[in-house]
């Protein structure tokens, strides 16, 4: 087996997987941010937020939530809303690296 595959099933799993890791944080973040509004159904915002193409129901739920200030966030989930901010980047930074090391193989 060629070198080049090795290298590009590599990083396309490490694609997968920081993708999916990126839409993870991205549900909890808008469960949180909803349920410290006071919104109906925070858990359908995530689900909502996740999904779509080109991200916008995430767009969607910013736009509908400009009405609805935060009022009730405990340090708690500010806390847990800064470490999911944080594993949404390392998410998208694994994500970038995957496609890229892709193109690389796949040029080579």
């Amino acid at each position: 087996m060629r070198l080049n595959m090795v290298f590009a099933v590599i990083c396309g799993a490490a694609a997968l997987v920081g993708g999916f890791e990126a839409v993870f944080q991205v549900y909890h973040l808008t469960v949180i941010d909803a349920t410290a509004r006071g919104l109906k159904h925070p858990r359908f915002w995530g689900f909502f937020a996740m999904n779509g193409n080109h991200s916008g129901g995430l767009l969607m739920y910013l736009i509908g939530r400009k009405g609805y200030p935060v009022m009730n966030m405990s340090e708690s989930s500010a806390k847990e809303m800064e470490r999911r901010k944080k594993s949404a980047g390392a998410g998208l930074a694994f994500l970038a690296a995957g496609v890229i090391g892709i193109i690389c193989a796949t040029l080579l």
